[in-house]
């Protein structure tokens, strides 16, 4: 009883002491002498390089938590405006900082090969949950990639559209229910409910019941614990990324274990539902139940991309794999959505003008189609889209993108990396740079348009990545996020909650861009006029007329009911 709350170093200290003490007692000292050798690398290749403080390195404010990585990394840009690529210190280890968008297009894609780590690949297979395909690198990567990439075709996409359209329904009458009680509430919270429901129903082909009952929801508890916002979660962060060998030796996981049991114990539910066999939807389950079947995935080695031979790679397939791209899956599938679309709301309230341009093209839309979304027509939304756009560059998933050297890399001015070598693509300062983009604190969604998206310079706006590690699940992240503004906006109007800040502070203890204390809105009915009113105002979807496809698909008809003079 007396261990019973017990913090995990002091358990291990007491069940493994030698073990915890030559870690924690000896570490410091040797990470002290290490880094008096470290300190002089940059100095040694000749590479413009930033002055570190001792064991903090040039992140200090990142690693003590203080601030966002993202603007931790810009203000280092900004030091060195002129250097395509200086060297810095990320706490005690090396890392080249790649700014000039050439060097990044090197880095990225025409070199990919030597840059195809993602950042500490030998540590991947401590865990189940880091031997997915964001984390691992080599060619276990590359042949897991090759074999899910076919599930997020054009073609598969558009046939699980109907599965987000009938999400986007059934959120729809969520929203009407959630607005009777309070018009104010958190965006993120809000949007998970509908990106959940969205991600489960077309991977896993379930119903997580997210937005019916949001309350003690199993699905939004692990959801949460995932990329939960807490100072021990953002201590782990960092102790990994820095010093994965101190992180592991002392027994941490990256993520809490119940997380792995509980998508193990999903898996197996589902694949009992279709009796270890693939069905006919060819979802997600579907493919890793044929992986399953085989035993092992072939692919291409990805030593390939340097010899230009056409090896062949098999890989073993267990449950850890399984369970570990199914939790990726979950969980970037949905907080990609969410979080973007939580920014692009946040923008909208702020930028009131914006948003009507918004609204204006969703009921042109809408008359157009009959009040329907389809796949195909998305594209029509050029003006929504391009606010997406725009919040994905004010706020990108990932504020810096890190890479691995696994081969001796040699730059075209003479500059060798060592295997092993870390590489940060700055995403959040060339985002923010105002030679690439003019006015970068500014919402201007109309830089994404059609008619202006070729002015952006290749490599300053990366929000899904680039090169072969390009986001896999962009392409549906997008798909989903189009239904699900449509949704808010045909109704609603936001605006900032009363308190909530113009300004917003982003989090330092997150792998994902987040705001501290989240985004609060107020939603206010939107009046708009429709065509068939003959200017006459209208309160849209009033009232709903709920019918069955010939296929039983539910379909909502909304109907538009004139305002009176009191109304109005």
């Amino acid at each position: 009883m007396a261990f019973e709350n017990e913090h995990p170093v002091n358990k291990l200290i007491r069940s493994n002491t030698c073990t915890a003490r030559r870690i924690l007692f000896e570490g410091p000292t040797k990470m002290y002498c290490v880094c008096k050798f470290k300190l002089n690398f940059w100095k040694k290749k000749n590479v413009p390089y930033l002055k570190p403080v001792p064991i903090l390195g040039n992140y200090g404010e990142y690693i003590l938590l203080k601030k966002y990585v993202g603007k931790v990394v810009q203000d280092l840009c900004k030091q060195l405006p002129d250097a395509p690529c200086f060297g810095a210190f990320y706490g005690t280890e090396p890392v080249l900082i790649v700014q000039d968008p050439e060097l990044i297009k090197l880095v990225m894609t025409k070199d990919f090969y030597y840059f195809s780590g993602r950042e500490i690949s030998k540590y991947t297979d401590h865990e189940v949950f880091t031997r997915n395909i964001f984390f691992s690198g080599g060619d276990r990567w590359k042949v897991t990639r090759q074999n899910l990439t076919p599930l997020f075709s054009s073609a598969k996409m558009k046939n699980m559209f109907y599965l987000i359209e009938n999400c986007a329904h059934i959120y729809e009458t969520m929203l009407d229910k959630y607005m009777e009680e309070s018009n104010v509430f958190e965006a993120k919270g809000m949007v998970s409910r509908f990106a959940i429901s969205g991600i489960c129903s077309c991977a896993f082909g379930i119903d997580t019941q997210t937005m019916e009952k949001p309350n003690n929801n199993t699905f939004m508890k692990i959801a949460n614990s995932i990329f939960e916002s807490t100072m021990y979660r953002g201590f782990k962060n960092i102790v990994r990324a820095i010093w994965p060998a101190i992180f592991y030796g002392l027994g941490f996981k990256s993520f809490p274990v119940p997380v792995d049991k509980f998508f193990t114990d999903l898996l197996i539910v589902i694949f009992e539902g279709r009796g270890y066999k693939p069905s006919s939807r060819n979802d997600f389950v579907d493919l890793i139940l044929s992986f399953k079947e085989k035993k092992y995935i072939t692919g291409d080695s990805l030593s390939n991309m340097r010899t230009g031979d056409n090896k062949k790679v098999n890989i073993v397939v267990d449950n850890e794999l399984l369970v570990a791209q199914c939790i990726t899956f979950f969980g970037a599938g949905f907080d990609t959505t969410a979080t973007t679309l939580s920014f692009t709301l946040y923008e909208l309230a702020k930028n009131q003008n914006a948003q009507k341009k918004a609204q204006e093209e969703i009921e042109n839309f809408l008359e157009k189609h009959n009040n329907k979304i389809t796949y195909d027509s998305l594209k029509e939304l050029s003006y929504l889209q391009a606010c997406i756009h725009e919040a994905m560059r004010m706020y990108p998933v990932l504020g810096v993108l890190a890479r691995e050297v696994v081969d001796a890399y040699t730059f075209p001015s003479g500059l060798q990396l060592e295997k092993g070598m870390r590489v940060h693509v700055p995403v959040y300062a060339l985002h923010h740079d105002p030679a690439h983009f003019p006015e970068p604190e500014q919402f201007r969604p109309e830089r994404f348009l059609p008619e202006n998206k070729l002015n952006i310079k290749p490599y300053t706006y990366m929000p899904f990545g680039e090169g072969p590690r390009y986001c896999i699940g962009a392409r549906f992240a997008k798909m989903q996020m189009l239904p699900g503004l449509v949704t808010i906006l045909k109704k609603y109007r936001v605006e900032l909650a009363p308190g909530m800040s113009s300004d917003l502070v982003l989090e330092s203890r997150t792998l994902i861009t987040q705001p501290i204390g989240g985004i609060h809105l107020k939603a206010v009915v939107y009046i708009l006029t429709s065509p068939s009113s003959q200017g006459t105002p209208v309160r849209p979807m009033d009232r709903q007329i709920e019918t069955r496809t010939s296929d039983g698909k539910r379909r909502i008809t909304p109907v538009f009911i004139p305002l009176t003079q009191a109304d109005v």
